[in-house]
């Protein structure tokens, strides 16, 4: 990896700043495709969709050819949710790409909304929350879209905005897309099956997935809470009251429960007993690891000189959207995903990390494997992908554990010392020379990338691991993600960080100049204009990866694959310290579309069907024959 310079943000703070800053006015851009072409508009962010589709004349124009049908909005992210017309513009990520397909619908079934929330609400992405809601209900559902032809359109999920403190049933009244029910209903977390009832707030639902399900246990008491009646439009303002709806939850709590027996309650607690989660010791060594160098890290980036200003700031900072990485569902979601990580070796010195992306083949950065022959496309050099052999681990384990008859193998305590990474045996396996698909450079949408598309030899047995193409969704535009990788192409680490929006850089980009003028005069002249010319198509982000660790996977707060890490801008400090400004990945889509458009050029029919085969890559696969087309 090159000699690049870094910048150092902190995302959120900043976002929410930039965010109750910005001119009404600005110009908010995003892009709406209708086949064949994609159309780029700009609006108010205080619009609704539609309303900032209707300024665009060659919407309106496919809109009025089609006012007897229904228009289907579908977001450009995974699962690719289908919104109202009154989905404020707020919530639409900064270029991203909505599908508009209009659908014939029965007369009754209209659903076209005109939104009564304020301007001042409208306008600020912090006051909403935005969740998935799958289009057929659970079981004893028979109807639950008013639309019925969402479904034979292939539309799997809507996508739900609500307004941060209000009920789940007030939402779903203002989406005015499901069929009235008497029945009690709730939503059904899609991950972990958690139920949330409908006189709950929605505050908690940001960014999952749910489907609606019908409570057979309820008592008739809350069965007016759970129904969804028809809405009226009622003005809403930014002061509503979050704690007026947890006071009308209590009400909806029957008598009869509130006076239960102390004695049950006193045997409840007695039952509930603290026990160790099996298998996460590996994990605990990982944090543990970790957290000095992080917490230093954080000291130095926000000027903490002692416990207390830490915990001052972790007291400021812990409900942002980072805090999903301290889950274990999500934690031990990263350390199966990580399997599929591997060091990539050229001519048998570690130059970078790849992962493995499907099938036999492995996603790595152009610039780590080095040169190619222009001709032949072929390597130059013998490249190899080292994994690691999990199952070796865990069987040598079971092996120690079974040194006496007396004790089974979970009675048999190993002693710390000897789980150790030193079990992990490196697997190492060959890579073919001709390259299966690679682009270093400007490409014709002068989108900057830099991979390289491995193919391992036939012969080489891979180790168990999960595809990661299977998890790939599309990039959000600020949140909480983290990367996988061989940092310094030392052991595999993980570091979880924030996207820098694309509006901070600029800002985050001179507050660090500003705070170390004696360090970075020489790469702030040379490089920080070529930076800024290349940021549009990156995501950019603060991360203690440098050397090493280009070619790592980055995935977003939902454990999804969003992008490539490819470098950053690094520099020597006081003291010969390396010090960053900011690092960089890039994302996904651009480089999937490049992989198929290549692979039909040189006849891989063999990954275009794999392509074909998965459900999260059509709208990848839509983008690459509109490629193929204008070629």
């Amino acid at each position: 990896m090159e000699n690049f310079c870094k910048q150092e943000a902190d995302e959120t703070r900043l976002g929410k700043d930039a965010a109750l800053m910005k001119p009404e006015n600005d110009g908010h851009v995003f892009k709406f495709y209708y086949e064949p072409k994609t159309y780029v508009l700009t609006c108010k962010t205080s619009m609704t969709v539609l309303e900032a589709l209707l300024k665009n004349s060659s919407f309106k124009q496919f809109y009025d050819k089609n006012e007897q049908k229904y228009v289907v909005i579908r977001r450009e992210e995974t699962p690719r949710g289908a919104v109202t017309s009154d989905f404020p513009c707020c919530l639409i990520n900064e270029n991203e790409v909505l599908d508009i397909t209009f659908i014939k619908t029965d007369k009754n079934s209209s659903t076209t909304n005109q939104t009564t929330i304020t301007q001042s609400l409208m306008s600020n992405p912090h006051n909403f929350v935005t969740f998935n809601i799958k289009t057929k209900g659970g079981k004893g559902i028979k109807k639950l879209m008013k639309i019925k032809e969402l479904k034979r359109q292939e539309v799997e999920y809507v996508c739900v905005y609500a307004i941060k403190g209000e009920k789940l049933s007030k939402a779903l009244k203002r989406d005015g897309r499901f069929v009235i029910y008497n029945k009690r209903c709730a939503l059904s977390d899609q991950d972990n099956k958690d139920i949330t009832n409908m006189s709950n707030t929605v505050d908690h639902l940001h960014g999952k997935h749910f489907q609606v399900i019908v409570l057979d246990n309820q008592p008739p008491s809350q069965n007016s809470s759970q129904e969804i009646d028809p809405v009226k439009n009622e003005p809403c303002d930014v002061s509503e009251n979050p704690n007026s709806t947890q006071s009308e939850n209590v009400g909806a709590v029957s008598t009869q429960e509130q006076i239960r027996p102390l004695k049950e309650e006193r045997s409840n607690v007695t039952q509930i007993q603290v026990q160790k989660i099996p298998g996460t010791e590996e994990i605990l060594n990982l944090l543990r690891d970790q957290f000095k160098g992080l917490l230093e890290k954080l000291k130095e980036r926000e000027g903490l000189r002692n416990p207390a200003e830490v915990q001052r700031f972790y007291r400021q900072e812990y409900d942002k959207s980072a805090q999903s990485f301290t889950e274990i569902k999500r934690v031990k979601q990263l350390m199966k995903l990580s399997d599929s990580v591997c060091k990539i070796k050229v001519e048998g010195s570690e130059r970078g990390t790849g992962f493995l992306l499907f099938d036999r083949f492995i996603l790595t950065n152009a610039h780590v494997v080095g040169f190619i022959n222009p001709m032949t496309q072929k390597l130059a050099n013998s490249i190899t992908a080292v994994f690691e052999d999990l199952d070796t681990e865990e069987r040598m384990d079971t092996e120690e554990r079974m040194d006496t008859e007396e004790r089974t193998p979970v009675e048999k305590r190993i002693p710390e010392k000897k789980r150790i990474p030193e079990k992990r045996i490196p697997v190492e396996l060959p890579v073919n020379k001709t390259l299966v698909s690679y682009y270093y450079g400007k490409n014709d949408m002068g989108l900057h990338l830099d991979f390289a598309l491995l193919e391992l030899s036939s012969e080489a047995k891979l180790p168990d691991c999960p595809e990661l193409l299977s998890s790939y969704s599309a990039t959000p535009s600020r949140g909480g993600i983290c990367i996988v990788g061989h940092p310094g192409c030392g052991i595999k680490r993980m570091d979880p960080c924030f996207i820098i929006p694309k509006e901070d850089v600029h800002s985050s980009a001179d507050r660090h100049v500003a705070e170390n003028k004696d360090c970075i005069h020489v790469i702030t002249q040379q490089c920080l204009k070529e930076k800024l010319k290349v940021q549009a198509s990156q995501i950019s982000y603060d991360s203690c990866f440098f050397h090493g660790s280009s070619g790592s996977p980055v995935f977003d707060e939902f454990c999804h694959l969003i992008g490539v890490h490819t470098g950053g801008y690094v520099y020597e400090g006081a003291g010969g310290k390396m010090r960053s400004m900011m690092e960089y990945a890039f994302p996904m889509l651009p480089i999937l579309v490049c992989i198929i458009t290549q692979c039909r050029q040189s006849g891989r029919s063999d990954v275009i069907q794999h392509f074909e085969s998965q459900k999260n890559t059509k709208y990848v696969l839509c983008l690459a024959n509109k490629q193929n087309q204008v070629i």
